[in-house]
């Protein structure tokens, strides 16, 4: 009987986890959230095992769970209830920094495939309210494409902190670069929200990317990529299309 329960629930996970895979077309847009805070959370203070999620961090307010789609990908879902990017409460002033968060968690990942990976070959990912499929907010944690760190590393001599045109499969997007200690006091959706009034009151629409970098002169770093929605371009507002969820660049 036990063992007929445990397969329930994990079927249960599944087919929740299982609506998460096409934008804009979730049957439970709430999946995410019951998973983290009817399952994980409980979990891990009933029993001290977080599962399905890999771990829970009650202080810090977030749980990292292992995603069915992808060979190794993860996510970082907070435990407060926050709708997605457009969160007013991602700008408040005391806003935990779900990045540098999500950034500690990149070695699972190399965990998974069994290597380490270099920064350059992680990415950090949130999409758009238009490009997703849950009413909570979560940020990829994966491989990013195979081609990316060449096509970053034309940016490698960019000024830091500033937001440069970024020629990508046919688009013009943003990026940024950014010093190997950016998050300990910089937050990705503060950036993007302080480029513009505009940009601030259209969080909605922006989609970000933040992978690892190494410069010339051997420093570490990051490259923040923003790619908002321009339906009119077909730019859904999906970063996402910079990951690899077959982690070929770790082969």
């Amino acid at each position: 009987m036990r063992a007929f329960l445990t397969f329930l629930g994990l079927s249960a996970l599944f087919a929740a986890l299982a609506c998460i895979a096409l934008p804009g077309q979730a049957a439970n847009p709430d999946a995410l959230w019951q998973i983290a805070s009817q399952q994980c959370v409980p979990n891990s203070i009933n029993t001290g095992d977080p599962k399905p999620c890999a771990m829970v961090d009650r202080e810090r307010g977030f749980v990292i769970l292992k995603d069915i789609v992808g060979a190794a990908q993860y996510l970082l879902i907070p435990t407060a209830r926050l709708a997605g990017i457009e969160s007013r409460d991602l700008l408040q002033a005391d806003a935990p920094n779900y990045w540098r968060y999500a950034w500690e968690q990149r070695h699972r990942v190399g965990e998974m495939l069994g290597r380490p990976l270099e920064p350059s070959q992680l990415g950090l990912e949130v999409n758009s309210a238009a490009a997703r499929s849950q009413l909570q907010l979560h940020i990829h944690i994966d491989c990013v494409r195979a081609d990316m760190p060449g096509v970053l590393r034309a940016h490698r001599n960019d000024p830091f902190g500033q937001w440069m045109p970024l020629a990508l499969d046919g688009h013009t997007y943003s990026v940024m670069r950014l010093p190997g200690e950016a998050l300990q006091t910089q937050d990705p959706f503060k950036l993007a929200a302080a480029r513009s009034a505009y940009a601030a009151g259209a969080m909605a629409a922006q989609s970000l990317l933040l992978t690892g970098a190494r410069f010339d002169d051997g420093g570490e770093g990051f490259y923040l990529v923003n790619m908002p929605v321009n339906f009119d371009k077909g730019e859904p507002g999906s970063a996402e299309v910079l990951l690899d969820h077959d982690c070929a660049i770790a082969r």
